[in-house]
């Protein structure tokens, strides 16, 4: 299955997270808390949706907070699914979106580097606190 395009889903992971910042628009949002957040984006330039989760862990000794945000693509189909779902999405079907296909992920861990990458394959949901 093909997905996006050469600026929302090139090659270049660094170069696809600043087109995300402004190239993918939110269409809706499904869960927008301070901690947790999941919106569905479309790509302004060739119409490919996606699934943005932001997950936020809350370090309440140094304020070093763990950071997680994943943008997968989706089919039309699976975007339809998670907005009938709405704020109940669940953190499963957000999972196995990954599945047979490439997700950006960007990691700030607890005293960590940040880590940019594009991963195939399940992706780690949990909500954050």
């Amino acid at each position: 299955m093909d997905f996006g395009c050469g600026s929302c889903y090139g090659e270049d992971p660094g170069a696809v997270l600043e087109y995300s910042r402004g190239g993918l628009v939110i269409t809706q949002r499904l869960i927008s808390d301070s901690h947790f957040g999941v919106s569905v984006r479309r790509c302004t330039n060739c119409g490919q949706q996606f699934i943005a989760i932001f997950t936020e862990f809350v370090d309440w000794s140094g304020g070093d907070d763990a950071q997680y945000f994943d943008i997968v693509p989706v089919t039309p189909e699976e975007a339809d699914e998670a907005i009938a779902a709405g704020e109940n999405v669940s953190t499963s079907f957000l999972s196995n979106l990954g599945t047979g296909r490439r997700h950006l992920a960007s990691d700030y861990p607890t005293g960590g580097p940040h880590r940019l990458n594009w991963l195939t394959g399940p992706l780690t949901v949990e909500q954050g606190y």
